[in-house]
């Protein structure tokens, strides 16, 4: 029996207004009165089991711990060149190999570092991307597609005719990382058709589109303990072979085991696509996506 631990993890409410209204939440102060997002947040306490006991696989699970060494330095990542020229090829790499992938492209970063005020911040506390508490996955299937037409523009099409996935990656900057750790949803419990809602992310020249996610009993909860900064987390974001299911929903929590006041968490998430088209002379990306938008 895994051992675990006891917290509570934000997830999206069922309302009946969405049946025919889309939800939405906008990352900029906006205009005219409206609220920043139009649904409601609510906290469900669960257990959280320990994945090292499980020993999980991403065919079947949907996610997976894996070793990928790296030439960064902690200080090289806070230089986004470096993340870009170094990190980035040597994921691309890792991932080429781990999947036995035709190619393979890093389509974003981002470096999360908690304020020790975190979560009871002021908005001119926040200088960085703070830890995600609410359960989401964090491309539906349909933005992956247009994303891989954005990017591939008219040679899109060749891609998205044979299999393609896209995986998060997650790792911390500092280990061993107990402090907020992220929850990855067995994509085996999860009910797409009943706990996923689709959402728009709005930014002020552009958006994407999101999944937002309701808690359900069935669900499945894992993290990893101790997680240590040569460790590397793989989850399914979206799969071709798979586009209702196979997703995993995560989100971070606070650990009980953990003090508020121990070595606040930092890490760095990357979303990558797996492509499998059997094509000699892989198409160059032509377009750009979300962060790097000017």
């Amino acid at each position: 029996m895994c051992q675990g631990v006891d917290t509570e993890i934000y997830f999206t409410a069922k309302d009946p207004i969405f049946q025919t209204l889309k939800p939405y939440s906008f990352r900029f102060p906006p205009s005219d009165d409206l609220p920043c997002e139009n649904f409601d947040r609510e906290k469900w306490p669960l257990r959280v089991q320990d994945a090292r006991e499980l020993g999980p696989n991403i065919d079947v699970q949907g996610f997976c711990l894996e070793r990928f060494p790296t030439r960064m330095s902690y200080g090289d990542f806070a230089i986004a060149e470096k993340i870009e020229n170094v990190y980035a090829k040597e994921l691309e790499s890792a991932l080429f190999e781990q999947f036995q992938a035709r190619h393979v492209r890093v389509v974003d970063y981002l470096v999360r570092r908690r304020h020790r005020k975190y979560p009871k911040l002021e908005i001119e506390d926040v200088t960085e991307a703070q830890p995600a508490s609410l359960a989401h996955i964090d491309f539906s299937h349909e933005e992956a597609i247009s994303m891989i037409r954005a990017l591939y523009g008219e040679r899109a099409q060749e891609l998205l005719q044979h299999r393609w996935q896209l995986i998060n990656t997650w790792r911390p900057l500092k280990g061993p990382l107990n402090d907020w750790p992220l929850a990855i949803c067995d994509a085996q419990s999860f009910d797409a058709q009943q706990d996923a809602l689709v959402a728009d992310v709005v930014y002020p020249t552009w958006s994407y589109e999101n999944v937002l996610v309701h808690f359900n009993t069935s669900q499945k909860w894992y993290y990893f303990p101790g997680l240590e900064v040569e460790e590397t987390l793989l989850f399914r974001c979206t799969d071709s072979e798979r586009p209702s299911a196979g997703s995993c929903p995560h989100a971070s929590f606070p650990n009980p085991n953990c003090s508020q006041d121990g070595v606040p968490r930092e890490s760095i998430e990357a979303r990558a696509f797996v492509f499998y088209a059997p094509i000699e002379e892989f198409p160059k990306a032509k377009g750009t996506v979300y962060g790097q938008k000017e």
